[in-house]
């Protein structure tokens, strides 16, 4: 129905009572986004002061609390009284750039298939930008280390009825945990927008930055997460390293539809493996799909520009496809990355001026 308002989004926000309470319900505010709600869960229990929910455009409900609560308690206190078909988290120390739910929350209108979308976000400290932290999904690496802020995604509603909560075992990585289990129950889309920045040295958890980093609670809190979750990813690695093996001598065999297949299913769990995305290229190239194995090699640059294998096969994709120009200056880059590239040089000689 033409003007009709997109799903409500809620945000949800574990509030010790700090002064940078406002500056994250500001940040909401700023939100283009027209269709939002805020929940303010009183994690510090009785103490927290109320909050002037007229300062602001969106609707506020503030949960209160008569006992302190846990980083976890807090969290599925505030899903169970958020409304909302869209849901995320905003922390009381972090904020919200321009344009950061209507880029998610758009994403997901336009792929059904997708359960949450996520993006890059901002480490600040000391009030200066540190790092900036993202990538397109990789599980086998989530497993690993957390690179998906919670207030960094946006998931859908009907998630939670698959189970998905947070650990109430932990008091850091709670967030980690979280996006592990939405991970195994839907997928993650990566938006490249970097519009959450998480002032990583303010607070007390003991997991953030300088001044707010415990080593103790962040390691024994970080072994409990990866012991919990040792034997799915142990089946993930075995499933990710039988689909490569396969593929690969599949593509070797002259099975390339076989190949395609397998090698797909890999790289729906490591988005960013240059070396796949090379050879799923090479796939495409020997179809003569040479659209596809140009978008293929364009992005295992991304994740590995310095590698002359893959600037090789760019240029052969753009010379096949008459992009004179851009497969000389791939050429020249690989003779730049490896001096004496043969196959390089021979094809710089034989590319038209």
């Amino acid at each position: 129905m033409a003007g009709a308002l997109p799903p409500l989004a809620s945000v949800i926000v574990r509030s010790m009572d700090p002064p940078t309470l406002a500056r994250a319900l500001d940040s909401v505010a700023l939100q283009e986004y027209p269709a939002i709600e805020v929940v303010v869960v009183a994690a510090c229990g009785p103490s927290h002061r109320p909050v002037d929910a007229s300062r602001y455009p969106f609707r506020l409900t503030f949960v209160e609390s008569g006992v302190a609560l846990s980083r976890p308690r807090a969290a599925n206190v505030g899903l169970d009284a958020s409304r909302g078909a869209l849901i995320t988290f905003l922390d009381h120390d972090d904020e919200f750039l321009p344009g950061h739910l209507s880029g998610l929350a758009g994403a997901l209108a336009a792929r059904p298939d997708c359960g949450a979308a996520y993006c890059r976000f901002e480490v600040y400290e000391a009030g200066k930008w540190y790092a900036t932290i993202g990538r397109p999904f990789n599980r086998l690496a989530l497993h690993e280390k957390s690179y998906i802020h919670h207030s960094a995604l946006l998931f859908r509603r009907e998630l939670l009825a698959t189970g998905v909560r947070y650990d109430t075992a932990l008091d850091i990585h709670d967030d980690w945990d979280f996006v592990l289990q939405l991970s195994e129950k839907t997928r993650l889309l990566f938006v490249d927008q970097t519009t959450f920045r998480w002032h990583s040295d303010v607070g007390t958890s003991g997991g953030g930055g300088i001044g707010n980093f415990d080593p103790f609670k962040y390691t024994t809190q970080r072994n409990y997460v990866r012991d919990k979750w040792a034997p799915v990813f142990e089946r993930h690695v075995e499933r990710y390293n039988d689909n490569i093996e396969r593929g690969v001598a599949a593509a070797q065999g002259g099975a390339l539809n076989e190949a395609e297949r397998r090698l797909g299913e890999a790289l729906a769990d490591a988005e960013d493996d240059p070396e796949l995305l090379n050879t799923m290229a090479m796939i495409a190239y020997r179809r003569q799909e040479f659209s596809a194995a140009r978008a293929l090699v364009d992005r295992a640059l991304r994740a590995g520009e310095s590698d002359p294998r893959l600037w090789f096969n760019y240029g052969l994709v753009c010379a096949a496809t008459a992009a004179t120009g851009e497969a000389r200056a791939a050429f020249e880059r690989v003779l730049t990355l490896s001096p004496g590239h043969a196959g390089a040089a021979q094809w710089l000689a034989k590319l038209p001026q």
